[in-house]
């Protein structure tokens, strides 16, 4: 997703089924080593709490909570569904992390579906804070009320993990840096030389006819979603099936985490719904291939060089 960069030092490594890499311009060699190895020790902390894999993560073991059940949590885990369900609400449900349950099949081979959950706390599970402790709440009810759990953090998970080690490299006085996971979402802070005030150049557009060939980031995040290299993977939560919104989409916000969140929803909304969404976040940028040679930019005062 990166577009031609000076040569600065890389720093790469294998976390959440992807790979991560930390470019870290004007620091002494060993040192920028050593803070980039810092920032992956807290992505793997992440994993290990995010993790629907491990048995022992946070989000497994809410997956396992019973009806009326509920466990502690970090604040990290917190955070991360607090932001899930703020996006699914503003989206109209086209991210959700539960949408695992409603891709599967129902005896007849439709889709199981499940039903919508309103409000700021979901059927699903509750958010509870309390002094000095984090919870999340099953809701209790024989039959139970929702059909289960199967949460998947997914982009947001990946993202959030993004703006942790930005925040680690800052504790560690990385002035700039620019951050990626698997390429579809880099983050990035500062520029990769003194003299380039515009930011890092990244990648965007996958050269689509219309759509900007990169943007310049800096204290922002820039996500892509779309059908290039894994195929139609997407799934739209609202139906169970296959999301055929547009060819591509790509989404800038101040953070990976949101970013993340916002371009695999924006892949299934309509380009109507994703107006309507930026209008109500003028932080929020977005460029949609809908069809081929019909590319909508979004907020383009955001990056006003592309706009």
């Amino acid at each position: 997703m990166t577009g031609p960069l000076p040569a600065v030092p890389r720093f790469s490594h294998e976390a959440m089924g992807t790979f991560f890499e930390i470019l870290i311009p004007g620091e002494d060699a060993a040192y920028a080593a050593d803070a980039a190895r810092a920032a992956f020790l807290e992505i793997d902390r992440l994993e290990r709490l995010f993790s629907r894999f491990q048995q022992t993560s946070e989000i497994a073991r809410i997956n396992r909570l019973p009806a009326g059940g509920e466990i502690p949590v970090g604040i990290e885990t917190f955070e991360c569904l607090s932001l899930a369900e703020t996006v699914r609400l503003e989206t109209g449900g086209a991210f959700d992390i539960n949408s695992r349950v409603a891709a599967r099949t129902g005896p007849g081979g439709e889709p199981a579906g499940r039903p919508s959950y309103p409000g700021p706390l979901s059927q699903a599970f509750e958010l509870v804070r309390e002094p000095g402790a984090f919870l999340v709440r099953r809701p209790g009810g024989h039959p139970p009320a929702f059909p289960g759990l199967d949460l998947d953090l997914g982009a947001v998970g990946k993202g959030y993990a993004l703006d942790r080690a930005l925040e680690v490299l800052k504790e560690w006085g990385v002035e700039s840096a620019l951050l990626h996971g698997g390429t579809s979402t880099a983050l990035a802070t500062g520029s990769p030389s003194p003299g380039n005030a515009a930011g890092w150049a990244v990648g965007v557009g996958a050269g689509w006819p219309g759509a900007p060939s990169a943007v310049s980031l800096s204290g922002r995040a820039v996500s892509g979603s779309g059908t290039e290299v894994k195929g139609n993977h997407i799934l739209d939560p609202r139906s169970g099936r296959p999301a055929r919104g547009h060819l591509a989409a790509w989404a800038s916000t101040p953070t990976a985490a949101l970013s993340d969140a916002l371009s695999t929803a924006f892949f299934a909304m309509t380009a109507d719904d994703v107006e309507a969404l930026a209008a109500r976040n003028p932080d929020v940028w977005a460029c949609l291939v809908v069809s081929y040679g019909d590319v909508r930019i979004i907020n383009p005062a955001i990056f006003p060089e592309n706009g």
